[in-house]
């Protein structure tokens, strides 16, 4: 939480049709003739093929039944690649600007999802002119007036900004950026030692208790 000085309190059979056909002789005893049963589903045939070689012939049905396994399992293979699309997609919710940037939700959040991620902020009020929500006292979100999340206080030395965290001095952070950046003293809201970068699209003020002292907290606002 910010304070004055110290930030935070913050997923076929072969049925036999005929079995035998009898013919009664009258007061005779004549042969009991046997007609062959015949097949009601003779699809599947042995036939020799033109080049002599005896094959087995596939009925249509049969024919039909591979297609459509065939079918099913490209189909089944689409939707997997389809699927890993899609996950690919929510990888990249976070906008490239912000690539750099290791908060847990980006900038253009509402807070209404802040509010489903965190639970309950444990600082919520007016700070550097712009209301400021913070989670666990390490994660801050600046809101703007539709409260969406237009700006980061980073208090977490496990979040990483371009490269550089809470816990580092100015003169890591000047090196890690590959520049100098604006040193300065806020007398009147933080009283806190100020130093200024800009890094692609943000304004990024690193602060410390001294001059050459670890940084407390990381102030984030898109400049362009």
């Amino acid at each position: 939480m910010p304070k004055r000085k110290s930030f935070y309190k913050k997923s076929l059979s072969v049925g036999i049709l005929g079995s035998a056909l009898f013919i009664a002789g009258c007061g005779t005893a004549d042969t009991i003739a046997e007609q062959p049963a015949e097949s009601e589903q003779a699809e599947v045939q042995t036939t020799t093929a033109s080049d002599g070689s005896g094959e087995t012939e596939q009925s249509e049905d049969d024919t039909e039944g591979t297609e459509e396994t065939e079918e099913t399992e490209e189909t089944a293979e689409e939707g997997g690649e389809a699927e890993t699309v899609a996950t690919d997609t929510e990888e990249q919710a976070v906008p490239e600007d912000q690539q750099g940037i290791t908060m847990p939700m980006p900038l253009g959040t509402p807070l209404a999802d802040l509010l489903a991620h965190y639970g309950e902020p444990t600082y919520d009020d007016y700070f550097l002119g712009s209301r400021l929500v913070m989670f666990k006292e390490k994660d801050g979100y600046f809101l703007d007036d539709n409260n969406i999340a237009k700006g980061f206080l980073v208090g977490n030395s496990e979040v990483s900004v371009f490269g550089t965290r809470v816990g580092m001095t100015f003169k890591e952070i000047d090196e890690i950026l590959g520049a100098k950046g604006e040193v300065g003293y806020d007398e009147s809201e933080t009283q806190y030692y100020l130093n200024i970068h800009y890094v692609e699209n943000y304004k990024i003020t690193y602060s410390a208790e001294t001059e050459d002292g670890p940084i407390v907290d990381i102030v984030i606002i898109r400049s362009k």
